[in-house]
């Protein structure tokens, strides 16, 4: 596998081998990008979010996925926003919303091509807080497909691109997603920059939440990050990570900050048969 971390993109865990990642994520501002994308005042916002996130060769092809958000903590300034609005202050810690996937790998060469179906619990609280308007979760229960192209180069290098369709329920308006990776492995680390583009469809009546937060309804944003990762004895490593946005709709005006440890799962080595005399 070209990624030393060799999670994520079109390229499948070996069966009975795996990669998890514990990790922790931190978002605050005092603006947000409103529902017509433009930044404006508001009472500072915080969300710290400890994440986990698995995958698990079932077979060579099968990859078994798991994520979610397991606690999450909103919490809310009192203040005024730029329309006037007076909100009080407000707190909310909780469970997040769990996906659960299936990765499929259809080819390996010339390059991994792949489909990645997950499917979004809604298990967090959409009216978190004593004013409900704090959301821990979507609200809803979601299908997001995404395919996948990868392939590695020489040099360690190597790239991902990705495009899906998320269908979502309850109300809320169905999703496109596209993006990439470029990356590059050396020495134990790797560093790798992503775009991530998600739009909505607006084909829902669904009016945009009240005070967005990390979740909403037509939630829009094409983001950048950059990721560092090292790995010891091609088993143990720490990942950091830094993400911005050029464009958002109902969502924190802010960078992201993440940083995690995580863990490769091997098979060993199969033991050598003494000689016979």
């Amino acid at each position: 596998m070209p990624t030393v971390v060799r999670a994520g993109g079109g390229w499948p865990q070996a069966k009975g081998e795996g990669f998890f990642l514990l990790s922790q994520r931190f978002i605050a501002a005092n603006g947000y990008y409103n529902n017509q994308g433009f930044i404006t005042s508001s009472p500072n916002l915080s969300a710290y979010t400890t994440h986990f996130y698995g995958e698990y060769g079932i077979t060579d092809k099968i990859t078994g996925i798991m994520h979610t958000p397991f606690v999450t903590a909103l919490s809310r300034d009192a203040g005024v926003d730029a329309f006037g609005n007076v909100f009080t202050a407000d707190q909310a810690i909780g469970f997040g919303d769990v996906d659960l996937g299936l990765k499929y790998n259809f080819i390996s060469k010339p390059f991994y091509l792949s489909a990645e179906l997950n499917l979004g619990i809604n298990s967090g609280d959409y009216y978190g807080g004593t004013t409900e308007s704090l959301h821990l979760g979507d609200g809803d229960f979601s299908q997001l497909l995404k395919v996948y192209a990868s392939k590695g180069f020489k040099y360690g290098i190597f790239a991902t691109l990705f495009a899906g369709i998320n269908n979502r329920t309850n109300g809320f308006s169905d999703e496109y997603h596209y993006g990439g990776e470029l990356g590059i492995q050396q020495f134990g680390f790797t560093a790798i920059a992503k775009i991530y583009s998600r739009q909505s469809f607006f084909n829902e009546p669904r009016k945009d939440s009240q005070f967005p937060g990390i979740y909403s309804d037509n939630l829009e944003y094409f983001s950048y990050s950059f990721q560092l990762l090292y790995t010891y004895k091609d088993k143990f490593g720490v990942m950091v990570e830094q993400g911005s946005a050029t464009s958002s709709r109902n969502i924190i005006a802010s960078k992201s900050f993440t940083f995690g440890f995580f863990y490769k799962l091997k098979k060993p080595l199969p033991k050598h048969e003494p000689a016979m005399p």
